[in-house]
């Protein structure tokens, strides 16, 4: 067969075409940037209800899972209403919310009573680039040791202490330890430390009373961050 100038010609132009194109879907095919986090609008917190922590403040969510700044796209599927809010601090579990974001999502006419106080039907999503939620271990409850000697039993690793605005005496509200219970808190930031009794129960391991938390907490703050509990009795 015998190929014209022409043929020719125009065969050497598809090759290069083609060759273009190749590396083209080569270079489209190689993956997002670098730069680009692949969890970036993940959703996490699988089937996770979202609990209320009574704190005060602008609304924010509050994870030991999640590093503070992440943004989250919080959708309650119960009623359909969504906020995006920041992890303004550290609390046990993926996500729960402050009273401010809670605000934000509840149904407006439950009320605050009975179990209003946990969005049991959610989605959470990561709306900003943020590394995965980590996975937990489970904390040992062994004895520590300080300076002044052997502690008692630490419970709650890693937990933080909340106040919760009623009077009274200095006490304690926990939703895992039996009333009754003596801990000791100590606020690692400060190094003040008082033995409070579990009067009632709460939505945190330990949440003081105004009086409990004046005893230990700094002014003008609502949260101890860096706090160690220990079970006394």
């Amino acid at each position: 067969m015998r190929w014209s100038k022409g043929w020719i010609a125009a065969a050497g132009v598809f090759s290069v075409v083609a060759a273009i194109g190749g590396a083209a879907f080569a270079l489209a095919g190689s993956g997002a940037p670098a730069s680009q986090s692949g969890v970036a609008g993940k959703e996490v917190c699988a089937g996770q209800p979202l609990a209320l922590v009574d704190t005060a403040g602008v609304a924010g969510v509050l994870s030991d899972q999640l590093p503070a700044g992440t943004s989250l796209r919080i959708t309650n599927l119960a009623n359909g209403r969504t906020a995006t809010v920041a992890v303004a601090g550290v609390s046990r579990g993926c996500a729960a919310l402050n009273t401010a974001a809670f605000d934000l999502l509840r149904s407006p006419d439950s009320g605050r009573g009975g179990a209003e106080n946990v969005l049991r039907r959610v989605r959470v999503e990561i709306v900003g680039n943020a590394p995965a939620p980590a996975r937990t271990t489970a904390s040992s409850s062994a004895p520590r040791i300080r300076s002044t000697g052997v502690v008692g039993q630490v419970v709650c690793d890693g937990a933080t202490v909340g106040l919760s605005a009623v009077g009274g005496a200095p006490g304690a509200f926990s939703s895992s330890l039996p009333v009754g219970t003596s801990v000791r808190v100590t606020n690692l930031d400060n190094g003040k430390q008082a033995v409070f009794r579990i009067v009632g129960v709460g939505s945190g391991c330990v949440v003081l009373n105004s009086a409990a938390f004046g005893v230990v907490g700094e002014a003008g703050k609502n949260l101890i961050k860096r706090a160690q509990i220990e079970k006394v009795t």
